[in-house]
């Protein structure tokens, strides 16, 4: 299991030259958070009904964050249209206000790559969905 933030293996896979380089970074950083991101990402089964607010980002230094990605994933499901796990009467603006609170509570590159997460475009070159299932065979729907 890899120690390293989402945002730092993505910059290893950008910084990667060829499809076995990068697809060694994704199998070498093998990870719940990684797998999260891109399962959020890349699924198309999954849904987000949220904007992205404006949010305070916080100059925090990296490992020093209130929270890290894998425990904000665990609550994605705040996010995800008809999740079975979402309050039935979690309005759209406790729903802003939950999302704002995740978003400060974490570095601003995992912000980052967590908001990317959520508009399903990480914005990494060579990163699909087909490459996503050969690094982690059946993570993706097909």
């Amino acid at each position: 299991m890899s120690k390293k933030n989402v945002y730092e293996i993505l910059n290893e896979f950008k910084a990667a030259s060829g499809k076995n380089e990068r697809l060694a970074v994704l199998k070498n950083n093998d990870s719940y958070a990684l797998r999260q991101v891109l399962l959020g990402t890349f699924e198309k089964g999954i849904v987000f009904d949220v904007d992205v607010p404006k949010f305070n980002r916080q100059e925090i230094p990296p490992g020093m964050a209130y929270s890290h990605m894998t425990s904000v994933l665990d609550r994605v499901y705040l996010f995800v249209k008809d999740n079975a796990r979402r309050p039935q009467g979690l309005s759209k603006e406790r729903q802003t206000q939950l999302l704002i609170q995740i978003l400060e509570s974490i570095e601003p590159a995992e912000a980052d790559v967590f908001v990317a997460m959520l508009k399903k475009d990480l914005k990494v070159p060579y990163l699909t969905p087909t490459l996503v299932n050969e690094a982690f065979p059946g993570l993706l729907s097909q």
